[in-house]
């Protein structure tokens, strides 16, 4: 699944109004990478306020529900402001405004807390669904990456510093991370971050990048994609006009797709690109990032071309063949078809959503 920000993401009123820090720029749960197996169930999850008054819900009257993956049938499952869906499809992390994670199987007939802290924040699963990944946060930054026991709840600091992104591998054997050594003032626009694989625990972490302009990774068929920042003539990195780079998990092979986002995308208002997936192995779904949310679109890693799918994306299905999406603007989430671009389910007053499809 499917996804740091250094801010707010504009993913549902109820968020906002408590002031929520996520992983993802624009999405509420991490993900990306392909999984070790094929799910014994498939769904999607998404956070919803009362339909009575979903503008006006907060975090503590937010519910996760649980739908067929395209959508259908959906019903609430339990109380709680972000829902994970494990790789499996049988059990959804869900986090619960100050009284810690829970999970929570699908069918909604058991729930297991993992722990009772309200500080931290689950973000990525494991492609083995045995370690849940959970972040901590300051006002500004997110701080520190843990590894939790899925059974246990015995949490393993992975990294400290300032975080953008963390992923899993596709055969479920390690993590990907992009870390600076320190937070900033300045935030994304000031911190210096690379990329690290390590195991699953943490152990063993390797620096894959060298230049400080590397995050928000994506682990796929095709090796770690991932957000590149140029930088100007007097070498000033611009956190505005992100591109696209490679890398394969040892560090070998790093090529930059596209140096800097153009100015035909910039002018528009979106602050560069964000890679979302891997559509096999030749193409990224990637985000435009902009303030009420992450615009789907196809990019070839070979002709470099990009096609706008003009509906807001955070993550792609496992075959590539659909993108799933939130609109903070429209407390909205929807899946578009990739081929055509095409919308074919959308649910207003939602957000954060999640799935194994």
């Amino acid at each position: 699944m499917s996804t740091i920000s250094t801010g707010l993401a504009k993913t549902g009123i109820w968020l906002l109004a408590v002031g929520v820090l996520v992983l993802a720029a624009t999405a509420c749960s991490g993900g990306g990478g392909s999984k070790v197996s094929a799910p014994a169930e498939r769904h999607l999850v998404y956070v919803a306020g009362p339909p009575e008054a979903s503008e006006s819900a907060t975090a503590a009257k937010a519910s996760v529900w649980i739908a067929d993956p395209n959508g259908a049938h959906p019903r609430r499952l339990t109380k709680g402001f972000v829902g994970l869906l494990s790789p499996d499809g049988r059990t959804v992390a869900v986090e619960r405004q100050g009284q810690g994670i829970y999970v929570v199987s699908t069918d909604g007939k058991q729930t297991r807390r993992l722990t009772a802290s309200a500080d931290l924040r689950p973000q990525v699963w494991a492609g083995d669904g045995s370690t849940l990944y959970v972040t901590k946060s300051s006002s500004q930054a997110v701080t520190e990456l843990d590894a939790m026991d899925a059974e246990s709840g015995k949490v393993q600091t992975v990294a400290r510093g300032s975080l953008y992104g963390v992923d899993a591998s596709p055969d479920g054997k390690q993590i990907v991370y992009s870390k600076a050594p320190v937070a900033t003032d300045q935030g994304i626009c000031g911190d210096q971050f690379d990329l690290y694989v390590a195991n699953l625990d943490g152990s063993d972490p390797k620096r894959i990048t060298e230049d400080g302009l590397s995050a928000f990774p994506v682990w796929g068929t095709g090796g770690i994609a991932f957000t590149h920042f140029p930088v100007d003539e007097q070498g000033v990195p611009e956190c505005g006009a992100s591109g696209i780079a490679t890398v394969q998990p040892d560090g070998s092979k790093g090529k930059i797709v596209v140096d800097r986002a153009p100015e035909s995308i910039t002018l528009l208002g979106f602050y560069g690109f964000q890679p979302l997936g891997w559509l096999g192995t030749d193409k990224l779904l990637v985000g435009l990032r902009g303030e009420s949310g992450t615009e789907g679109a196809v990019l070839d890693l070979a002709t470099h071309k990009v096609r706008q799918l003009h509906e807001f994306a955070d993550e792609a299905s496992s075959d590539g063949r659909f993108s799933l999406g939130n609109s903070g603007d429209e407390n909205s989430i929807s899946i578009v078809r990739v081929a055509d671009g095409q919308r074919v389910f959308k649910r207003k007053g939602a957000c954060c959503p999640d799935w194994n499809r």
